[in-house]
């Protein structure tokens, strides 16, 4: 039978905590799951796991209890710890008693494929709820994958990957700055749309093209100018009320639904 961890200060539960900080994730190029939903999408989307911990006692659920067997099968490491240990590092309030240790996966530009299908590119985007619900509307409207450019969060943030929903296994994520991706432009001939709450066209009033990026600026300041000017086209959201600008995250879902919505009517015709 599988020994159980009792102790907090178990080197792998430890480990385990480093995650959920930027320093850990970026020295072990792994990132933290939490939840019956996230674990579950990982092992159903084929993403690299490391670890599956999970609490015997806390996993109620049939479906729960066959994480362990799951993981077992594609011989990932498991590791069975007490409920007291499982609440020591959980990030969720009333935890289910499963989370995992998944290696990342960033892609450079140029393998990326970003010239073709659709995609979302943030810049200096501060907030992960923000990228992490972005990235669920990525995957809502069809996208393909999302790059990050300069300062950016880190897409694999604990409130990113919970705020994502699942997509973040199966939309394609870059990192890079906005010099690399004006000469990446250049070299592909890659379509890029820009959000911009100045002088524009309205989002419903633009043709999208089949395969493009779509550039939205950070949630203070918006598109800078240099940023502007790798845009082919800008569109904006229409405001009326109080309000003269939407959250990062609605914004972005406005315009990919639209986009969404246009390529459907286009299938039909």
């Amino acid at each position: 039978m599988k020994e159980t961890i009792t102790s907090s200060a178990n080197p792998a539960i430890k480990a385990l905590r480093k995650l959920q900080e930027k320093k850990g994730r970026q020295e072990s190029g792994c990132f933290y799951v939490e939840g019956l939903k996230l674990v579950g999408d990982a092992l159903e989307k084929g993403a690299d796991i490391c670890q599956i911990i999970y609490s015997s006692d806390l996993l109620v659920s049939d479906f729960g209890r066959k994480i362990p067997q799951l993981a077992e099968k594609r011989r990932i490491e498991t590791l069975n710890v007490t409920p007291d240990v499982f609440n020591s590092f959980s990030m969720k309030a009333g935890p289910q008693g499963a989370a995992a240790v998944v290696r990342q996966h960033w892609l450079a530009l140029d393998d990326s494929g970003a010239e073709h299908g659709l995609w979302l590119a943030l810049e200096n985007v501060q907030d992960p709820g923000n990228l992490g619900s972005a990235l669920r509307s990525l995957d809502g409207a069809g996208g393909s994958g999302l790059i990050l450019l300069d300062d950016a969060t880190d897409a694999y943030h604990p409130t990113a990957v919970r705020a994502s929903m699942g997509s973040i296994f199966t939309q394609k994520l870059v990192k890079t700055d906005t010099g690399a991706l004006a000469d990446w432009k250049k070299r592909r001939g890659a379509r890029i749309i820009g959000t911009w709450c100045g002088e524009a066209k309205a989002y419903r009033s633009y043709n999208y093209p089949e395969d493009m990026i779509l550039l939205m600026g950070s949630e203070q300041k918006g598109l800078q100018p240099q940023h502007l000017a790798l845009c082919d086209e800008l569109v904006h959201i229409p405001m009326r009320g109080y309000v003269d600008s939407l959250n990062l995250a609605c914004a972005a879902s406005v315009v990919l639904f639209e986009i969404f919505d246009q390529r459907e009517k286009n299938k039909e015709k």
